[in-house]
């Protein structure tokens, strides 16, 4: 075979097109983010009814007692620190000045400030303590609010059991197979919940890998991990709705196979007839989780006896509001995503 010549100006044009293929496909991206915010916006508008205002004012008025207590904490803390200073450079002046007229002024002084220091240990302890307490106090009052509105439809819940500060076993998102080299999992607000006659379990979950010896989260979001019929032993699937920059491609698939896929979606497996179980109507409900400002992306793995489900959300979605107040629009966004996923789960066979 032989060489084949250079050509400057082919490899500059083909450069070019490349570069505007990027560009094309990062215009075509923002378009459809900005059109599916659009039905969030929609979402929002809509007026809240009694009982989404009912709960917003019971979250309103335990967030606003948790933050009047951290600023009155703040302010106390601040007046003990002073006293103990004062007390402290009092001591001192003490010690220093009559020191050589006064027996024993130097042990007095020690005395007093070994006191004033081990009341300030002894006061920030209790302070962390009750400030702790009163966290958890509006935390649990805000996902017991939250939780008892998304599965109050008793036709289709039961046994609903919310533990905020539960944490989700690693091996439901890491026995998923969306990442390599994780390190484990931690999570919160632990929903365990009968559907269906089988237990849906959800949680708030970082799934975090080692990068410069710190932990970072290759996925932060909800997990949704219920059960399947699938069967085919040692065969999985994978699919992911493509997302922006802040997206993390799944890569735990170098046994599969990229068997569908365009610029919104991809499907990996290592199953030639992986359609009996995500079939066109399954993939079609797992698109209908679109994303846009809020949504990331959206990660499915299906594999024998399981379907684990991740919902990869902004920050700013999943964080506690303290500072700023309650908005249930991301309660009403959530409930718009969970029955987007429960269609999808009741759809796998």
């Amino acid at each position: 075979m032989g060489f084949k010549k250079y050509d400057s100006a082919a490899e500059e044009q083909k450069a070019e097109l490349e570069k505007q293929q990027i560009e094309d496909e990062k215009s075509s991206f923002s378009s459809m983010v900005e059109e599916n915010n659009k039905e969030i916006e929609e979402l929002e508008a809509l007026p809240l009814d009694e009982i989404q205002e009912s709960i917003t004012k019971r979250i309103e008025e335990s967030r606003e007692t948790y933050l009047s207590y951290t600023k009155k904490q703040k302010k106390l803390s601040g007046l003990i620190s002073a006293a103990v200073l004062l007390v402290m450079i009092g001591a001192l002046v003490l010690m220093v000045t009559l020191s050589a007229k006064v027996p024993f002024i130097t042990y007095i002084s020690l005395a007093i400030m070994i006191v004033a220091l081990g009341g300030t240990f002894f006061s920030t302890k209790v302070f962390r303590k009750k400030l702790s307490a009163m966290a958890d106090l509006y935390i649990n009052t805000l996902y017991k609010e939250v939780n008892n509105y998304l599965f109050k439809d008793s036709e289709k819940f039961s046994e609903l059991d919310c533990k905020p500060n539960g944490q989700m076993k690693d091996e439901i998102f890491m026995d998923a197979r969306f990442y390599k080299n994780l390190k484990g999992t931690k999570s919160r607000n632990l929903v365990a919940v009968n559907y269906k006659g089988n237990l849906l379990g959800i949680a708030d979950l970082a799934g975090n890998v080692l990068v410069k010896n710190r932990l970072s989260p290759m996925f932060l979001g909800k997990i949704y991990d219920y059960p399947n019929t699938y069967a085919n032993e040692g065969k999985r699937i994978i699919v992911q709705v493509k997302g922006g920059e802040l997206s993390r491609p799944v890569d735990d698939i170098d046994d599969l196979q990229l068997v569908d896929g365009t610029k919104t979606y991809a499907v990996y497996t290592n199953d030639e007839n992986y359609k009996k179980v995500l079939s066109q109507k399954v993939l079609d409900q797992i698109l209908k989780l679109k994303v846009d400002k809020t949504l990331i992306d959206v990660i499915v793995s299906i594999r024998p006896g399981k379907t684990c489900i991740g919902i990869d959300y902004v920050d700013e979605f999943l964080n506690i509001p303290v500072q700023s107040k309650f908005d249930f629009n991301n309660v009403k966004r959530q409930e718009s995503d969970l029955n987007k996923v429960l269609n999808i789960l009741d759809n796998i066979h």
